[in-house]
This record gives structure tokens, sequence and C-alpha cells, in this order.
């Protein structure tokens, strides 16, 4: 009798307690996300670059005498070791951008990247010669982004900024690079970095680069100041190359430091791993490219000295011959 009680008591705790073991167990996962983020990866461990001629460097090599893209800058700006960036920005993507945008992603997913930087990426999903409504721009921007979607790391992209200025650039041909008819109207272009606002609020993985609030400030001849540098329209100016859409090296690296203050808000442990003296890194870049500039510049000293010697060969033989 007293048996069968202690029986009957002991499985009156086991299902009492069994309700606490299984709540105890149900919470476990909330605790995680504090352990997940300690053993994140580093954000710049591999970080790998997608996007258009701005990441592939277009024009660059006209001031550096090298060959730059993107993630060459990026490099000169982080500190310590990291495996390098993957560059995959592409002068092409303006013609394809669905295709040629999927083929960087899957390629970047292989690098198993712990930072995506997208600046400008998205730009001729909205602008190209495809023009259209508003709901038809914001479309292909979805498609864009359902692409940046498939990276579960952090990713830095920039929004869609106002390029009138290049309808007055002058390109490698004279004329100008895009046209009126590539923009998006203002109203459009409002309406399409406020959806890509709202798509990357819903994602705590996706930090803005904000390129538009950059041109805007600098053009109205506001003065800039993130991390001990300053912007003016001056400055602007000297940053643009001549078609007025792509950026020089100072203009590139100017771009990055904007876009790396915004994700240090969002990943603070970034913000030491990055060189903010904009002065600096561009001594870093130079020195980085410095035997290839040596390269380039022995090759045109070549180049010239056998234009003087031909030169100098047909004046010899058009002389006249002297007579004894």
């Amino acid at each position: 009798m007293f048996a069968s009680g202690k029986r009957i008591l002991t499985l009156l705790a086991v299902c009492l307690l069994l309700p606490c073991s299984l709540h105890a167990t149900s919470q476990q996962p909330e605790n995680r996300p504090a352990e997940t983020a300690a053993s994140a990866p580093e954000p710049f461990a591999r970080v790998a670059v997608i996007g258009a001629s701005v990441s592939a460097g277009y024009g660059l090599r006209v001031d550096l005498k090298a060959r730059v893209q993107l993630g060459d800058i990026v490099d000169c700006m982080i500190k310590g070791e990291s495996e390098g960036c993957l560059d995959l920005g592409s002068n092409m993507l303006f013609r394809s951008p669905a295709s040629v945008g999927d083929t960087q992603v899957s390629k970047a997913l292989e690098h198993k990247p712990t930072l995506v930087i997208a600046l400008d990426f998205l730009f001729w999903f909205v602008y190209g010669s495809n023009s259209g409504s508003t709901e038809e721009r914001i479309e292909r921007l979805d498609l864009g982004l359902s692409l940046l979607d498939r990276f579960k790391c952090p990713i830095l992209v920039g929004d869609i900024p106002n390029m009138a200025m290049a309808l007055k650039g002058e390109g490698p041909f004279g004329f100008p690079l895009i046209t009126r008819r590539m923009m998006p109207p203002e109203e459009a272009r409002l309406a399409i970095n406020k959806h890509l606002a709202e798509w990357a609020n819903s994602r705590s993985r996706v930090t803005i680069a904000p390129l538009s609030t950059f041109l805007e400030s600098v053009q109205a001849g506001k003065i800039l100041a993130v991390r001990g540098n300053e912007w003016d329209e001056a400055d602007l100016a000297a940053m643009l190359q001549k078609d007025l859409l792509h950026p020089r090296p100072l203009g590139a690296l100017s771009l990055l430091i904007l876009a790396f203050d915004r994700l240090a808000l969002s990943i603070p442990e970034a913000s030491d791993r990055i060189y903010w003296d904009r002065d600096e890194v561009y001594e870093r870049l130079l020195e980085k490219t410095s035997e290839e500039r040596g390269h380039y510049e022995a090759a045109v000293r070549r180049r010239a000295e056998r234009k003087a010697e031909r030169d100098r060969k047909r004046e010899d033989k058009h002389l006249p011959s002297m007579s004894l």
C-alpha cells in the first residue's frame, strides 16, 4: 500500500516537472542569438564586391596608371589580415542586369562571403534604356533585391542617386553616357528609394549606403563631414571623371568611407578595422599600385623612345646626300 502510494507520488512529481523541463528547453533558442553573434565571422574576413562599372573600377587607370577595382581600394582600407576581396564588378552589368547580376551573385556565394559590397549593383535595374512607370521600375528593382536576398551575410548596398549631372558629361566618344530617357523621374526615384529602405529595414543584415544624400549635399554647396574627412562642391568636381558618372580614385575612396561609416553603425566592431583617413588610404593605394605604375611608365618611355628613333630615321632618309 505504501509502496504503491510512493509510486503514485513519483509519477505525479514527474508529470509536474515535465512541463517545466519542456518549457526550459523551448526557451533555449531565445538565448542563442547572443551565442550566434559571438561566433559570427568577422565582417572583413571574406569580402565580395558585386556591381556595375563603379565596382569594376571604370576609368581609374587613367589616374593610377594601374588596373584597379573597388575591391583593391577596400583592401587598402582594412586593417589587419583578411582573405582579400573577390572583385566581381562588371562594366557589362548595364546591358543585362538580371543575368549578369545573377552570375555575380552565384560566384560570390561560392566565395562564402562574410560581407557583400554592392554600391552600384542596383543602379541599372532602375536606370537603363527601358523606360517605364514607377511600378515597372520598382518591379525591376525587386528583381535585383531578390538576388541580394540570397546572401545571408551582411550586405552593404547603395541607394539610387540622381545622376542628372551626367547629362552634361563627356564620355570617351564625346557625348554623355546616359540620356534623359534612361533616368527615372525624380518622383519615381524617391519612391524607389523608399521601397528600398522598407526592404532593408526588414532585414537586419542590410545596410544602405546613402549615395544620393552624398551627391545632393555636396552639389547643394554643403560641407559634408564623415570620420574626420570633409567634402564640398569643389571636391565633387575633382572626384568625378569627365563623364560626370564615374568617380576618380579619390571619389571611389570617398564613397567607401561614407558606406563604411553607415556599416559601422550596424556593426560597431567594424569601425576599428578601417583606416578612415582619406589621404592615408590614398597613399596606401598608390603604394599598392606602384609596381604596376612603374611598368606602365617604363612602357610609355619605351614607346616614346621608339617613336623618336623612327622620326630620326625618317629625317635622315630625306636629308640630301653630301658630295665631295
